[in-house]
């Protein structure tokens, strides 16, 4: 870097045993982020930010995981998974993590059992390498019933959720589910920027 050149890169705070998640703000409301060998979904429109959620995690860590693309733009170090199976997706990578964006194209194409069944192989996999399964999914697309199945089957579930009042659009993150302890008992409101997700720095209790 040039002498007296400023980095753009968001600093990430480590936490001994846990995992990141590209969040600094939400690190610290995890108590250091996400277990080893956790699964987790992320779940919001196409607008909320759940694709910029993905990057950030995948780009904590790009060496140990693949980050498999469907539905957004290629970028360098993405495999383009727009013409894969659903087997080949998750059964792509080996002794890493990965990322799959989204489930619910997937959904869409090959029906919820062939989804199921991936994102159970996927934990499998993830917890021998203490490594993370990341997936988006759109809310509103899916029966109620698949989409609970596919909570029950992950460790972690986030909701991100959009509210326009006035003329502000009001964002704020939603902690469903997290194995190993207890979630936020309040949403956490955040902002988008050109780095990616920031969390504010008040929160509303839900």
């Amino acid at each position: 870097m040039a002498e007296g050149s400023v980095s753009q890169k968001p600093v990430i705070l480590a936490y001994k045993g846990r995992s990141s998640t590209g969040i600094n703000g939400l690190d610290l409301a995890l108590e250091g982020g996400f277990i080893p060998g956790s699964s987790i979904l992320v779940i919001g429109s196409a607008t909320s930010g759940i694709e910029r959620f993905a990057h950030q995690f995948w780009e904590i860590s790009v060496e140990s995981r693949d980050y498999f693309m469907i539905d957004g733009y290629l970028e360098d170090g993405m495999i383009s998974a727009q013409e894969m199976s659903s087997s080949d997706i998750f059964l792509g990578f080996e002794g890493k993590g990965v990322v799959i964006d989204s489930l619910s194209t997937l959904i869409m194409k090959e029906g919820i059992d062939a989804v199921l069944s991936g994102v159970a192989s996927c934990r499998d996999r993830i917890q021998a390498a203490q490594e993370h399964a990341f997936f988006t999914l759109y809310r509103g697309l899916h029966a109620p019933y698949n989409e609970i199945l596919l909570f029950r089957l992950c460790d972690v579930v986030i909701e991100l959720h959009e509210e326009l009042r006035g003329n502000e659009l009001i964002k704020a993150m939603e902690i469903k589910k997290i194995a190993g302890m207890q979630p936020p008992g309040r949403v956490l409101p955040f902002i988008m920027t050109e780095k990616g997700i920031e969390l504010s720095t008040t929160s509303r209790v839900v």
